[in-house]
């Protein structure tokens, strides 16, 4: 230990674990407050630099909170394991009931972590966030997770998250393994948001009040979906399906554009067959198709005949749920050949109203007033989030309000809160 001038400067002169050591004392139920302090009290601290450590593993290594069990070497164990991440490190904090670092600001950035030697270009001089992670080449903020989630984000009256990228997707989500890659119809795999999985959804959006996934373009569909499965479907919808244009199919040419057939509409719900039969001496007897039978209402469905001949005119004597019967009128004894178009109602629908007025999706009407939110409004937000997070396996607990079974014998007492 030597002093320059008005500076005490401690120049190791040994091979001991430390130059300068504070040590707590021994007296029961007494806690210092500081270990090792620079004082500046006033608002604007005369200190250009409050202090600077240097060191091999570690610049800084520094715990917080109560310890766990006490190792071989005498030390209790203070957070967790240090792997090759966290081995060599400017600052190293760490605990087992208390945030191992904490970085906090009242106009400014909370956390600055950058990777690279350069600085990031996509910096700007009034970013303002609790945490910043910037590069130029790498992964600005990568977060990882064995059974919650990798990155959780949650926002009261603003965006949850904001993605944005100039050359590739916003938000890239995979689930489990990577999905297909190679997209169809020249589409770019290049979106706003690119949600890709093996076996789960590639994306899945819902909502208790408006729509659950709406699409909208200026300049092109507003939804596509298709499938390279022939046994699949490009589109399925269970419920309703209400379109306010034109329903058509595409037909392909012999000139090789594609054209459009429309769909014939109904005020009422039916299916309808048709097929294709003999008269045998002014008879015949139809049976109703199978599968055709199980899904219409059978006592009340309509037969309409073409004959395909000369004859004295055709029409249906009977009814039944399992067919009906064709004769030729004035007793006529034809064999000629005659088609038949049959309509039934839709078994598996009651109470549909003919002409049924339809109701939009309901749409906000503009933008939301943006206001403070109350406290019984944030006291339920943070409620909410809080259950969620328990729900996907997030932290159950806090720091203990008591000391552990060993420290309350031992008489330590908590610190009082400052």
């Amino acid at each position: 230990m030597q002093l320059v001038g008005e500076t005490v400067v401690a120049e190791s002169g040994t091979q001991w674990d430390w130059d300068l050591l504070a040590l707590p004392g021994k007296l029961r139920g007494w806690v210092p407050k500081w270990g090792f302090k620079t004082q500046a009290p006033t608002y604007d601290p005369r200190f250009d630099i409050g202090g600077q450590f240097g060191g091999w593993h570690y610049g800084v290594k520094a715990y917080g909170g109560y310890g766990g069990e006490v190792g071989s070497d005498g030390e209790a164990q203070r957070g967790p394991d240090v792997n090759e991440y966290c081995d060599f490190a400017g600052v190293l904090g760490t605990g087992i009931y208390v945030t191992g670092v904490a970085g906090t600001s009242v106009n400014n950035i909370g956390v600055y972590a950058q990777t690279g030697a350069d600085r990031p270009q996509l910096l700007a001089t009034d970013d303002t966030a609790a945490v910043l992670g910037a590069s130029n080449s790498a992964n600005a903020i990568l977060g990882l997770s064995t059974s919650g989630s990798g990155v959780w984000s949650a926002s009261a009256y603003s965006v949850a998250s904001f993605a944005l990228s100039y050359q590739e997707s916003g938000v890239l989500g995979v689930s489990s393994t990577f999905g297909p890659t190679t997209l169809p119809m020249n589409i770019p795999t290049i979106a706003g948001v690119w949600g890709t999985s093996d076996q789960s959804p590639g994306v899945i959006g819902t909502s208790n009040k408006l729509m659950g996934i709406y699409g909208f373009s200026t300049g092109n569909a507003g939804i596509v979906g298709q499938t390279a499965n022939p046994n699949s479907f490009a589109g399925y919808f269970a419920g309703n399906l209400v379109v306010t244009g034109t329903k058509s199919a595409a037909v392909p040419f012999p000139d090789g554009t594609q054209r459009a057939l429309y769909c014939m509409e109904s005020p009422e719900l039916w299916f309808e067959d048709f097929g294709t039969a003999k008269l045998k001496r002014g008879r015949a007897a139809i049976k109703l198709d199978a599968d055709f039978a199980k899904v219409i209402k059978r006592g009340d469905y309509r037969v309409f005949i073409t004959p395909e001949g000369d004859s004295r005119g055709l029409y249906v004597r009977r009814k039944t749920a399992a067919g009906f019967e064709v004769r030729e009128s004035q007793g006529g004894k034809s064999s000629i050949a005659f088609s038949y178009r049959i309509v039934g109602r839709r078994k598996d629908i009651a109470g549909a109203r003919r002409f049924a007025r339809v109701t939009p999706p309901a749409l906000p009407g503009g933008p939301p007033r943006k206001r403070a939110p109350t406290a019984a409004e944030l006291h339920a937000f943070v409620t909410g989030l809080a259950r969620l997070r328990r729900a996907k396996g997030g932290r159950k607990g806090r720091t203990p309000r008591a000391l552990p079974k060993g420290l309350r014998r031992s008489g330590l007492r908590r610190p009082a809160k400052r």
